[in-house]
């Protein structure tokens, strides 16, 4: 087995103090009680989402170069998003 680098978005919700968590290469979201909680479980989330795939799914893969960076954006949204 091999071992690869991923990058992780990571933020806690002010609302239920979770720590959410995203693998940006693979799409794959966790969550965990802390921060250090959330990293085991993305980690264990992502091994297992590969696990699942064969050979011809493991192919999706989106590669994220240099550091990624987080921006707010506005857009234009229905009325039901602005509850």
């Amino acid at each position: 087995m091999t071992t690869k680098q991923v990058h992780v978005l990571v933020f806690k919700d002010p609302e239920s103090e979770q720590w959410a968590v995203e693998c940006l290469e693979y799409g794959v979201a966790s969550q965990g009680d802390s921060l250090e909680h959330a990293l085991e479980m993305i980690k264990e989330a992502v091994q297992l989402h590969l696990e699942d795939r064969d050979e011809k799914d493991l192919d999706y893969y989106q590669p994220v170069e240099g550091t990624p960076e987080i921006h707010t954006i506005t857009i234009d949204a229905p009325s039901l998003l602005h509850r």
